[in-house]
């Protein structure tokens, strides 16, 4: 016998609840390693070659999906900081309230990947000792369409999850973020009211998801190469 309450049916877009947290997302790594080509890959869908950050940039983005019940939307306030030695000393003041941290490294240079372990025990330690939370904590092998050898991560994946991208090629990038605001607690998310707002600046953008979170819960390595 079919209901007629309509109790297990889907809502309508327009009848469904929406959900909104805000989400602090901080790059670190080298020089040259490609974090602020990720970042305008995933926000403009382009791909430059940059030159060296100066301190670092702030920018906004609005990632947007629904389910069955309701509308989830995560504001990634993105933090690119500069992997220069002389700005080294002021990384500690983009760690403040960090939900997640991508930790970069060129595929193709051992050398910016050693220096990532430095970049992950140093925040592990600020963490420790100023902030005392968990977050999130990936380790991002970008230029994956380069040809590279594999590099023994062991030491350090289990501090972390990590991914290979190509911000050139556009190649797991998308992926990765996604992946980020589904992974986010749902406790974490607050239901929306005219009284209770959440600011989002003027250069903000949205992004609809459309995968589903199975997909985008695979590993995002260089399958693509």
């Amino acid at each position: 016998m079919e209901s007629n309450n309509g109790a297990n049916e889907p809502r309508d877009a327009n009848d469904k609840e929406v959900y909104r947290c805000r989400l602090k997302l901080v790059l670190l790594g080298e020089s040259s390693v490609g974090k602020t080509s990720i970042v305008t890959r995933f926000t403009t869908g382009k791909f430059q070659r940059n030159n060296a950050t100066i301190g670092a940039a702030f920018l906004n983005k609005n990632i947007r999906w629904v389910d069955e019940d309701n509308i989830y939307e995560v504001d990634l306030e993105i933090w690119d900081t500069a992997g220069q030695e002389r700005y080294r000393s002021l990384a500690p003041i983009y760690y403040r309230n960090t939900d997640v941290a991508l930790i970069v490294f060129d595929v193709t240079s051992s050398n910016t990947f050693q220096k990532a372990r430095s970049w992950v025990d140093e925040l592990r330690s600020y963490l420790d000792n100023e902030q005392g939370k968990e977050i999130q904590l990936y380790l991002i092998g970008n230029k994956c369409d380069l040809e590279h050898e594999s590099i023994a991560k062991t030491a350090i994946l289990d501090m972390c999850t990590f991914k290979e991208v190509s911000a050139k090629r556009d190649e797991g990038i998308q992926e990765l973020f996604e992946e980020i605001a589904r992974g986010i607690p749902t406790d974490k998310f607050i239901l929306q009211s005219p009284s209770n707002q959440l600011d989002v600046t003027d250069n903000n953008c949205t992004v609809m998801l459309k995968k589903s979170f199975d997909d985008l819960s695979k590993n995002v390595g260089c399958n693509y190469c």
